[in-house]
């Protein structure tokens, strides 16, 4: 099963699934993703899970880097 990370962005709404990659995430961190749209800023709103395959989103994109 894949690990994601759940990424919100501009305080509320829903939260999107990233792949984490390498990095370490907490609640609260602030990251910098690749989205649809361009960079952008968000933040972590669920730690990294694990989520079966048909539940995710392909393609999964990943976190660049912590912020």
């Amino acid at each position: 099963m894949p690990k994601v990370v759940g990424i919100r962005f501009h305080g509320a709404g829903k939260a999107y699934h990233f792949d984490p990659g390498e990095n370490t995430l907490h609640r609260g961190d602030a990251v910098i993703v690749e989205t649809s749209q361009g960079t952008e800023l968000g933040i972590v709103a669920a730690e990294v899970i694990e989520i079966p395959e048909e539940k995710v989103v392909a393609p999964l994109k990943p976190i660049l880097r912590v912020a």
